[in-house]
């Protein structure tokens, strides 16, 4: 599951309509960096996301929260699969090649590695938390 089935999931199940309308496979492209390893792909995702419940004025100042954030988090926090067994990363960027690529760099494996995607998938959930966080302060959701 990524930020978009997370995000818009749980929005369908709490309200149906429109939320349950939004076909999340559209966002599959951004994984990777759009297969490029250009911008994380939970960021960019993330930054559709908000702007599809936050008014076009306060978007940017969030979306700009979200990355500078995202340039400090040791990476992955959330790791049901390994455990705590994954190293974690800061990535110092926005760019999926730098995120992952320390990432590879600190455990020595290959992009294949099912470990890089365990990481990825939680870096996705990471996201995903903290974004939801920022909305709940900017709705004043306690």
């Amino acid at each position: 599951m990524g930020v978009a089935e997370g995000f818009f999931g749980s929005l369908a199940e709490a309200h149906g309509f429109p939320y349950n309308q939004i076909p999340t496979k559209m966002f599959k492209p951004q994984a990777g960096g759009l297969g490029l390893a250009t911008l994380c792909g939970s960021l960019g995702v993330a930054a559709f996301c908000i702007g599809s419940v936050v008014d076009p004025k306060d978007a940017p100042a969030l979306v700009k929260e979200l990355y500078e954030w995202y340039k400090k988090f040791p990476f992955p926090k959330y790791q049901p699969e390994y455990q705590g067994a994954l190293e974690t990363t800061v990535a110092d960027s926005y760019l999926c090649s730098d995120s992952v690529g320390k990432f590879m760099e600190k455990m020595k494996v290959p992009y294949t590695d099912p470990k890089r995607k365990a990481r990825c998938a939680g870096n996705a959930a990471d996201v995903t938390r903290y974004m939801v966080e920022m909305l709940n302060r900017h709705f004043k959701v306690s």
